[in-house]
């Protein structure tokens, strides 16, 4: 079985930037494998709080790294003009060369409030997953050709040339749920990320009947995290979270929850059913004490590195 690779969602909802980027940073040297940026445009909860916009993050963290993957989870991609996104992406790309992912999705629940106060046009679900579509066929068009011309429905483009351009193909990660869009996946995606732990078995069975697999699919399953030293400690540390760490589901049954064992059997468990990766997002302590809880006490019951081992 190949190595479990580790990901860390980034804060950005009500934190300052030099928060976010001392947890990217601390995953790096910590060894995780891969930094995500979440892409909301707006705070729901507390609205004053406020959210870092996704972009704008990750190309800081993209220059402020060495190591790790980079790249959104997920980048919605009604917000974005397709040929503008290529050229953003692809200086990412030459900030960061070789660990660019990039993680595309139809958008998720602040997607009317966001329309509605940001003046986008509010698309109808199948209109979202067409754009989507469309996004991944201009990125792969206008990062292959030089010059490149796109023409879609929602985007034009015309003798574009792009440079600094990727030197490789980057890869483009979907998220999905839906029957619909676990079908856009198995058609034009290098990877799937799926949005929830406990859907992870039947997403892949519907990828596995359109032909796709974890052989030729990158698999990555987002998580909410909740670690403790003890259970006690876990079960304070998710009354901490508050109810934000329940949007996604119950997170002690449907997520990664527990003390450092528990935790990693979950993480094993996720492994076992298909996942190449698992990204999470961290609640219930500061995001220092989280990832020192899940280098140094769960990830070497994985078989994985701490810090500084082998250095």
């Amino acid at each position: 079985m190949t190595r479990l690779a580790i990901g860390l969602l980034l804060p950005m909802h009500g934190v300052a930037f030099r928060d976010t980027l001392a947890a990217a940073r601390a995953a790096e040297a910590g060894r995780l494998d891969a930094v995500w940026v979440p892409d909301q445009l707006l705070n729901a909860g507390r609205p004053r709080a406020g959210v870092l916009e996704c972009e704008t993050v990750l190309a800081a963290v993209a220059a402020c790294t060495e190591r790790v993957e980079v790249g959104p989870l997920v980048l919605t991609t009604p917000f974005r003009h397709p040929p503008l996104l290529a050229k953003r992406l692809a200086t990412v790309e030459a900030m960061a060369p070789g660990r660019l992912r990039v993680g595309l999705g139809a958008g998720g629940m602040t997607y009317a409030a966001a329309c509605a106060q940001l003046g986008f046009p509010h698309l109808r679900p199948a209109e979202r997953l067409a754009h989507v579509e469309e996004t991944v066929a201009c990125l792969r068009a206008l990062w292959s050709d030089d010059p490149a011309s796109f023409h879609g429905r929602f985007a034009q483009a015309e003798d574009v040339r792009i440079h600094p351009r990727p030197e490789r193909p980057v890869p483009i990660v979907l998220a999905a749920r839906g029957p619909r869009m676990l079908d856009l996946v198995a058609r034009v995606a290098d990877g799937w990320n799926c949005p929830l732990p406990d859907e992870l078995a039947q997403g892949l069975a519907a990828l596995a009947r359109r032909g796709r697999g974890p052989d030729d699919l990158s698999v990555s399953c987002f998580a909410i995290g909740v670690l403790g030293e003890s259970e006690a400690a876990a079960r304070r540390n998710l009354e901490r979270a508050g109810p934000a760490a329940q949007l996604f589901g119950d997170v002690e049954s449907r997520h990664v929850f527990g003390d450092p064992q528990r935790v990693a059997e979950r993480l094993g468990e996720l492994q076992a059913q298909g996942a190449s990766q698992v990204s999470l997002d961290l609640r219930g302590l500061p995001i220092g004490e989280n990832v020192a809880l899940l280098v140094e006490e769960v990830l070497p019951r994985l078989g994985l590195e701490a810090p500084g081992a082998g250095a």
